[in-house]
């Protein structure tokens, strides 16, 4: 048995921005790596500001961050990595895991899982012209899940810092659950260090993987952390009394709130995150959906100011 675990947590667009990582990081610190989610070219070959400014370096103060990037070929790479490397940042995470057809109908994401000689070029230059520290998340393939084992002669030729599987097809996209007989599969066979990654809720998740790969400690935790700000907590058996863990919940919302409200001029963007915070969040409460109701239905930024303190004092955790 692995003596202590390390968790990460996982990119998720829209939801685990600079404003979630740092005030996360600052509640409840039980994060050894953040990792960014992507930036990629969009229209124009422009990259969008949203996520330029999750990359900036000011905004991910003391907070062991790593980027990511979402690219088609080495030319789209190259010009990513080196806005990275530009910032200051020493590690890089290579996107290949994203399922979406806004992502893979473009050759990317879980895609590139699918062209090899492209993957080759990618990571040939990526290891030829910059000094990363490399990591690499994917799944495990487009459609036929046993596709992942042909990849492994060309993963172990070269040198990434860590290796983060999410054993599903992009296909799935998060529908049904992790392979997590065929993740045990793939560690057996690549006898490299894998983090896991995909459909992590409960301690029992972790206790289920570990009776499949008992050496398993490295752990990237995505919608389970949303759901549940005290999930790492649980699993190392250092849950705070129901006090302390109500004042901790409460102090991890509203700077959350507050942030945001620094953050943005518009109230309406603000709700909009906010709704989007409270889409996993209610489900920390007792009954997830009643809990969420009242942040639904707030139709201004003054009625979610109303709403929300009547749900922590009205439903337990």
């Amino acid at each position: 048995m692995p003596e202590s675990n390390s968790y990460s947590l996982a990119p998720l667009q829209g939801f685990t921005d600079f404003v979630f990582r740092s005030c996360y990081h600052r509640v409840f610190g039980d994060i050894q790596a953040y990792y960014i989610p992507y930036i990629s070219f969009g229209p124009g070959n422009k990259i969008r500001n949203s996520q330029l400014r999750d990359l900036l370096p000011e905004n991910n103060m003391d907070i062991p961050v790593i980027p990511q990037i979402l690219c088609s070929n080495a030319e789209e790479m190259h010009r990513l990595a080196e806005i990275v490397k530009n910032y200051g940042y020493t590690k890089l995470n290579l996107n290949m895991g994203c399922p979406y057809p806004m992502a893979t109908n473009r050759g990317r994401g879980s895609a590139l899982l699918e062209n090899r000689d492209e993957l080759k070029q990618i990571f040939d230059h990526l290891f030829s012209n910059f000094q990363f520290e490399v990591s690499l998340k994917f799944r495990a393939g487009m459609t036929d899940e046993n596709s992942i084992f042909e990849l492994i002669p060309i993963l172990k030729d070269y040198p990434f810092s860590k290796l983060i599987f999410h054993p599903r097809t992009a296909d799935q996209l998060y529908k049904g659950s992790a392979n997590r007989e065929l993740y045990a599969r793939f560690v057996q066979e690549i006898n490299l260090p894998i983090v896991y990654n995909g459909d992590l809720n409960t301690p029992a998740d972790l206790e289920q993987i570990r009776q499949l790969n008992p050496t398993q400690s490295e752990w990237m935790l995505g919608r389970g952390i949303l759901s549940d700000p005290f999930l790492i907590r649980k699993i190392d058996h250092r849950l705070p009394e129901i006090q302390q863990q109500r004042e901790l919940k409460r102090e991890f919302h509203d700077s959350i709130f507050e942030e945001y409200q620094r953050q943005f001029s518009d109230q309406g963007q603000v709700l909009m995150k906010m709704k989007a915070f409270w889409s996993y969040f209610a489900n920390s409460f007792s009954n997830p959906s009643k809990a969420f109701k009242p942040v639904k239905k707030a139709s201004s930024l003054a009625k979610f100011k109303t709403n929300y303190p009547e749900i922590f004092h009205n439903f337990e955790l």
